[in-house]
């Protein structure tokens, strides 16, 4: 039974990653066009999603590599708050990714060379829409590690 659980939440982990770095990857993409229009570069819809994709390849990864350092620590943060609160479990989930990665751009933008190593980072939207990613991973991984009664009874 033991590794059954092990299994499920690296499964939810994965899932969790993958799905905020995507995320997160189209809205830095967005915010990286944005900012060419407003130079007044031209970007047809096919270019918007050959850059998309790119970006989705390309910056994914990295993006999944902050999330998975931030969510290894805010994750079990988390659980500890979360426990003896099954109706407030999942927020502690949302919160702590949200949180975490706030302070993962945070530290990050501090010990990058650049300005901002996330340009999406740059504006408080985009900072606050990157570091809405971790809380959709905090969603994701309660969702598929700790299923609600109800949400068990949707499969069913």
């Amino acid at each position: 039974m033991r590794q059954f659980s092990i299994v499920r939440i690296i499964i939810a982990f994965m899932v969790a990653v993958t799905a905020a770095a995507i995320t997160a990857s189209v809205i830095q993409t967005q915010f990286n066009l944005a900012a060419l229009t407003a130079l007044s570069v031209e970007i047809d819809m096919d270019a918007r999603i050959a850059t998309m994709y790119h970006d989705v390849l390309h910056f994914s990864p990295t993006m999944a590599v902050f999330l998975s350092l931030t969510l290894v620590l805010a994750l079990p943060v988390a659980y500890w708050l979360g426990r003896g609160q099954p109706r407030h479990e999942r927020r502690w989930f949302i919160a702590a990714g949200v949180i975490g990665l706030m302070i993962a751009f945070t530290i990050i933008d501090y010990l990058a060379p650049m300005p901002t190593l996330i340009a999406a980072n740059r504006t408080a939207l985009g900072f606050i829409l990157l570091s809405s990613c971790g809380g959709l991973a905090g969603w994701v991984f309660h969702r598929l590690w700790h299923p609600t009664a109800v949400e068990l009874q949707e499969h069913a």
